[in-house]
């Protein structure tokens, strides 16, 4: 089993519903650290960091084939398919608190250099 499988099937892709605005955040918990997620767009792991790069510069040489993605969204994509996806829902007040918190954890990683 692939490594987005098995995120997958542990349940560690995360939407979060702030309710009544039904705003949504996705994230999939890792085994160090919670990676914010856009489906099918952006993550902020390291692996789509360098992928993305990657992409830009062989971009510029005409060149193509190299994905901007990472495991993570790859199991956003399985989890979404299959229903695993573990919905927490939250009431809008905590929203700030929440992104906060997020952002914070966030920084941590890459400011000890451990993302």
């Amino acid at each position: 089993m692939e490594r987005a499988e098995r995120i997958a099937f542990r349940k560690a892709v995360k939407l979060h519903v702030f309710m009544p605005s039904n705003r949504r955040i996705w994230t999939v918990v890792g085994n160090r650290h919670e990676y914010w997620i856009h489906p099918q767009d952006y993550c902020t792991c390291k692996d789509y960091y360098f992928r993305a790069r990657a992409v830009a510069i062989e971009g510029r040489r005409g060149r193509e084939g190299v994905e901007a993605s990472c495991y993570h969204l790859k199991a956003v994509e399985i989890a979404e398919v299959r229903g695993m996806v573990d919905e927490v829902h939250f009431n809008d007040d905590e929203y700030d608190d929440f992104i906060r918190a997020l952002i914070d954890m966030m920084y941590k990683q890459v400011t000890k250099g451990d993302c």
